[in-house]
């Protein structure tokens, strides 16, 4: 069997005029991730992640924690959707979003609600469906590059994790949603291929994080 890990990024930094870049919590979570694989015996042959700076930070912190010298692949496949698109697409919003995070998050779910119907597809530079179909591709490709017992760790963001997960288990819009909204920072998610097909093993796996440095944007 292969087996691919898919490691949400660390804490980044929700509040700030950049929120695309982890905050030390954020690096220290990343590095303690890296450390928790290595010592389950996860030896990757090969680490990817998205394009946007907090994936790529996040990949950096464990590989550090896994002690590895280990270039790691870009694939766009895994980038996150813009959140910020879908709640300015909302037009008005509660001007409170940008500096809470539950009344963010409560917007964001509007905003993916309005993306998701289809009604307004023109309105977006991507729309749901070709975001799922990014996320499929993705996922489908890393297996693709994978042999038999080897193991991959991916690190994206919670939509794209959330999206994988879900349709692993047959769901649809209402399960993504419901992922989404509780996954953590370096969340781990487990899944293996193998002559029986690919299976979700586990989701947002949290447990090699102190109590206190669990974060969820």
């Amino acid at each position: 069997m292969g087996v691919l890990f898919l490691v949400r990024h660390g804490q980044a930094s929700f509040g700030t005029d950049d929120y695309d870049r982890l905050s030390d919590l954020g690096k220290e979570q990343s590095r303690i991730t890296g450390s928790h694989l290595g010592a389950q015996s996860v030896h990757p042959v090969r680490i990817v992640h998205g394009q946007m700076l907090r994936q790529r930070q996040t990949a950096a912190g464990v590989v550090e924690g896994l002690g590895l010298q280990l270039e790691t692949d870009i694939d766009p496949g895994w980038n996150e959707f813009s959140a910020w698109e879908l709640t300015g697409a909302l037009g008005k919003t509660d001007p409170r979003a940008k500096h809470d995070s539950k009344i963010f998050q409560t917007e964001l779910e509007r905003g993916c609600a309005r993306w998701a119907s289809g009604d307004f597809d023109t309105e977006y530079g991507e729309t749901f469906s070709e975001f799922t179909d990014r996320v499929d591709g993705a996922l489908e490709k890393a297996f693709a590059t994978m042999s038999s017992g080897e193991a991959t760790i991916v690190v994206s963001s919670a939509g794209a994790i959330s999206w994988t997960a879900a349709r692993l288990l047959g769901g649809g819009f209402d399960q993504w949603m419901a992922f989404n909204r509780v996954t953590i920072n370096t969340g781990i998610t487990k899944i293996i291929t193998g002559r029986n097909g690919t299976s979700l093993i586990s989701f947002n796996d949290h447990g090699h994080l102190p109590p206190a440095d669990v974060t969820y944007r």
